[in-house]
């Protein structure tokens, strides 16, 4: 009975472990009146600093064009809207434990040594390059941001359905474009 729960637990552990949560936020300017913009288009400048490979720069940029287009807008070469993408990055390790050991470990209150103990056990550990996406809406015109929007959490050394994931990242984070104020 003890094995089978524990073994239970080690793969509810595991399938926790797996699963990243894209933390979302966003920030606007409150003076802002977001019903006059229409269309939009890339801040090439932006787009040269974008630290990704041109891969995943494709990805992205394909991800805000269906997001921008299922809003309404339209591209155009003199737009209401430039869109700015970044990625910053960080080096990220986590660390794992199962939490089962073997002979050795705490003894329930009688300190360490051999017998039924809860310590030791096995450590995994993940490193990581984790990414934050972030989309800036800049108005051409007053050359002011009048939108910004992140999501943070992304692993970017996984390229499992790497497509699909950039592509929902752009969705959460645009699901707070416009904002609600308006």
């Amino acid at each position: 009975m003890m094995k089978r729960l524990g073994s239970v637990l080690v793969v509810v552990l595991l399938l926790a472990a797996c699963t990243t949560t894209l933390r979302v936020a966003s920030d606007f300017d409150k003076e802002g009146n977001f019903k006059n913009y229409k269309t939009y288009n890339f801040y090439d400048k932006g787009l040269e600093k974008l630290a990704v490979n041109g891969l995943d720069k494709k990805r992205m940029m394909a991800a805000v064009d269906a997001e921008m287009q299922a809003k309404g807008f339209t591209k155009a070469d003199k737009p209401d809207l430039f869109v700015n993408l970044i990625v910053v990055k960080r080096e990220r390790t986590d660390v794992y434990a199962n939490g089962f050991g073997g002979p050795w470990g705490w003894r329930g209150g009688w300190g360490w040594g051999w017998g039924p103990g809860w310590g030791g056990g096995m450590y995994n550990v993940d490193r990581y390059e984790e990414g934050t996406f972030i989309i800036d809406f800049l108005d051409p015109k007053t050359k002011m941001h009048v939108w910004h929007g992140r999501g943070s959490g992304f692993n970017l050394d996984n390229f499992k359905n790497r497509e699909e994931r950039i592509a929902v990242g752009v969705k959460e984070i645009l699901t707070q474009y416009p904002p609600q104020s308006n």
